[in-house]
């Protein structure tokens, strides 16, 4: 019975140490919409599948539909497990460009009292990224639409 129990501790703890889990990271999305005429009502943002290129637009994976507050952007989302480690902001980066060229938003707004989408291709180059410190488990990354402007 003592062997059982000193040889399920060991599984145990192994299971726990050495698991896969060490490729999962998040990122958080940040940013705000400008519109001088229009109520913005949701936005789409890009999943981590889609920008990985693991996912196309038209799947139910593809994009996660948040309310905005004050039109401000800022939500958090989880990868899926991966065998991949990301820590620098720098890598991660270069894969979503080698994956996407461009990030494609929706933003869905009130005109004259009905809801249209709009679609906004944001580009690479006007994106930040960097790596954010916090006390849960995986890598945290901050994604900076910076200011988007809808007319």
């Amino acid at each position: 019975m003592k062997r059982i129990f000193i040889l399920l501790t060991l599984s145990l703890t192994i299971q726990y140490s050495y698991g896969q889990a060490c490729g999962i990271y998040r990122i958080k999305y940040v940013g705000n919409i400008k519109s001088k005429s229009l109520k913005v009502e949701k936005i789409k943002l890009p999943t981590i599948q889609f920008l990985e290129g693991l996912g196309n637009e038209n799947s139910e994976y593809g994009f996660v539909e948040i309310k905005t507050e004050n039109d401000r952007i800022e939500v958090e989302l989880g990868s899926h497990l991966t065998s991949n480690l990301f820590d620098k902001p720098e890598i991660l980066l270069k894969l979503y460009e080698r994956k996407r060229e461009n990030i494609p938003i929706i933003i869905t707004v009130i005109e004259n009292g009905k809801n249209k989408e709009i679609r906004i291709e944001l580009t690479w180059n006007n994106i930040q990224i960097k790596k954010l410190e916090d006390e849960k488990f995986g890598n945290l990354f901050e994604l900076n639409l910076n200011e988007i402007n809808i007319k």
